[in-house]
Formats: C-alpha cells, structure tokens, sequence
C-alpha cells in the first residue's frame, strides 16, 4: 500500500495527517502469532478474543488519557508501569534497575490479565525499544490474545508543551519526567512497528483518545 510522505515533526504538514491509519498486525511480524483479516467479526458463536493495546509514543504524547478512555468505555484493565514503579519503589530514584523491576511487574499483571482472558491496555512505557514490544508479544502469544499496537505519533514540540502543562499542575510530577525528556526519548526512539495503529496524537487529547476508542472497538468488532 502507498503511503503518503510524512512531513517533518511539528510541521503544518504533520498536523494536517488524518486522524489515523488503520494496520492492525502483530506487535512483530514474525512473532509466530497468526495475523486475522482486518476488522474480520468473529463467528457469533465465538468467545470474544481477549485484546491487549500497547501504546507505544513519547512522554506527553496522550497515554494516560487514551487508557483511561479504552478503560472507561471498552473496559480494558490499565497495566500501568509507572503506578507499578511508584508502589514498588515509593521513594524511587527512577534508576534503570528499578524501572525494569517495575516493567517485569508490568508482564506478570499482563500475563494474569491475559490467563484470566481479560483485555489489557498498557501504559507508562514509551515502547521506544523495539525489544520492549517483543517481551510483551512473548505474553500475548502465550495466551492466544489479540495484540493492538497502537503509535500516538506525536510531534517533540507538542509533547513538551503538554509536560510543561502537567508540571505546572502538579509540580510533584517533575521528579518523574521534564519537557528535556520528550527529546531524549525521541533521540533513542526505535522505528515504531509498519503494522502498529497510526494515530496523529498532535491532536486535541480527547480527539486522540476517541479515534483510538473507536478503531480499538471496531477491531475487536464491539459496539459503542
């Protein structure tokens, strides 16, 4: 499929991108797990097949509130690495031994999700390692789950504005995260997965949150 040339981040080409792309496929393709025609319904005698949406974008780019949004209204269960951190570690120094203990404590709550055949939205995690993405399919697959990658593409510039905005809220939130560290993330951001969910996160959040509500829900063939 022809895709269109994506202009630069931040650029008024890049705000001007519909809302979203449509790709669903496995977090890695040669995952082993079988890929289903886009949008297939199951069979109406079918149970309906458990989701799990990774979301997968920079510091400020709308994770939380797309969560909090499929988790209203689709009733995914949150996995949220950074509440896993903060209750593990409540005086965290945010050291990278801490952080993997808490994204380990991350797979294991997705994995009972995942027994339970409860559907799970992931957040708290940038994604920006592809390897991240493959530890999470290692689960996925193990339970026969349907996996959503779903990338909030997000300009550098947009994401600091929306940090600078939490902060200036909740100035508790500093320790954790500054405007800087949108563009760290960038600078080491691996090539999110050709088959992951498009979605132009430079949008308003409650827009970004809708269209992915709305694929979600029509991927996993549920009716608003």
């Amino acid at each position: 499929m022809n895709r269109p040339r994506r202009g630069r981040l931040g650029t008024a080409e890049s705000l001007r991108r519909p809302a979203y792309r449509v790709q669903w496929l496995p977090f890695n393709e040669g995952s082993g797990v079988e890929a289903q025609p886009q949008f297939a319904a199951p069979p109406p005698t079918a149970k309906p097949r458990p989701a799990v949406v990774a979301l997968i974008g920079l510091p400020g780019s709308g994770k939380r509130v797309v969560a909090q949004a499929l988790s209203e209204q689709l009733a995914f269960r949150r996995v949220d690495r950074e509440a896993i951190r903060d209750a593990m570690f409540p005086q965290c120094t945010f050291s990278f031994a801490e952080k993997r203990a808490a994204f380990r404590a991350m797979l294991l709550a997705l994995e009972i999700n995942c027994l339970l055949g409860a559907s799970s939205v992931i957040e708290g995690v940038s994604f920006g390692s592809r390897r991240d993405l493959l530890r999470v399919d290692s689960v996925v697959k193990r339970y026969g789950c349907m996996p959503i990658p779903v990338y909030l593409d997000c300009s550098v510039e947009v994401a600091q504005a929306r940090i600078t905005q939490q902060i200036a809220a909740d100035p508790a939130l500093a320790r954790a995260r500054t405007p800087e560290l949108a563009a760290e993330v960038r600078a080491r951001f691996d090539t999110p997965p050709p088959n992951a969910l498009a979605v132009n996160a430079n949008l308003p959040l409650d827009e970004v949150a809708r269209v992915v509500v709305a694929a979600v829900a029509q991927i996993c063939s549920v009716n608003l």
